[in-house]
């Protein structure tokens, strides 16, 4: 993962960083009312459920129960519902995201028709995305995580430019060449963070176990979920603006005349 220097620019992590928590600071109500639609609620339901029906009814000591039909299909239909909230969620939060910082101001309804035109391509580039780290992650893993970060931007690279799905793949290999160092420590500071966050979010959900109140306990799941989504996605979008200003000259505010 060669480092490059841009013909003296230097991609910033720190401002990248910056510059995903500003749009979602920004645009607050939009990016918690798409996550929690899209991501919150979902992993909400089904954390009510596996509390209620497996974690208190069985103390949790039956593992049997993880294969039981019942389990398994509601972890099938929960997957499924996934794929689809999850695949426009990530088109939605990266249009805003974009938006935002080429100067326009992100509209739920809009942002949200967006992700909901793009379902089956952006579905189609999870499972190949996923498919092809997946494989490659059987190679001792470090090729896994070489190909995740040549796709890093395959997302924004898609919805923003309105490329074909391999096209997109292609982009993002091309725009992540060179930076790949420096994204890898990018989504690491940010992999950490919410790490962190998870920490004090565990020792809550535990406390909340022991009263036996599965709403709560799927409630701060949920928002955990939401958050950790709308986090990564406005990372990941960030990424792209800051390629694209560094290897090809495009100024933020440009990004929404190439969308047009």
């Amino acid at each position: 993962m060669a480092e490059s220097g841009f013909g003296g620019a230097r991609f910033e992590i720190g401002a990248v960083i910056s510059r995903a928590f500003e749009t979602i600071g920004s645009n607050i109500l939009l990016f918690c009312g798409l996550a929690l639609v899209l991501a919150g609620i979902p992993q909400f339901l089904f954390e009510f459920w596996r509390v209620t029906n497996f974690t208190l009814a069985y103390n949790g000591m039956d593992p049997s129960y993880y294969l039981s039909p019942s389990y398994l299909g509601m972890s099938g239909a929960t997957w499924l519902v996934s794929i689809v909230t999850g695949a426009i969620l990530q088109a939605s939060l990266t249009r805003a995201t974009v938006m935002h910082l080429s100067g326009e101001t992100p509209r739920f309804g809009q942002c949200l028709a967006v992700g909901i035109s793009m379902i089956l391509p952006m579905i189609a580039i999870g499972l190949l995305a996923g498919i092809g780290v997946g494989i490659a992650m059987l190679f001792l893993i470090v090729p896994g995580i070489i190909l995740w970060l040549v796709w890093a931007v395959v997302t924004p690279a898609y919805v923003q430019e309105k490329v074909g799905i391999f096209e997109a793949f292609g982009r993002s290999a091309a725009l992540t060449s060179g930076a790949r160092w420096r994204i890898f420590l990018t989504m690491l500071v940010v992999l950490v963070l919410l790490w962190v966050l998870s920490i004090p979010v565990g020792f809550l959900t535990m406390a909340m176990m022991a009263t036996g109140n599965a709403f709560l306990i799927a409630l701060v799941t949920g928002a955990l979920s939401a958050l950790s989504s709308m986090i990564l996605v406005a990372t990941q979008a960030s990424i792209y603006v800051e390629l694209r200003q560094l290897k090809e000259g495009v100024a933020p505010s440009d990004l929404e005349a190439i969308f047009a």
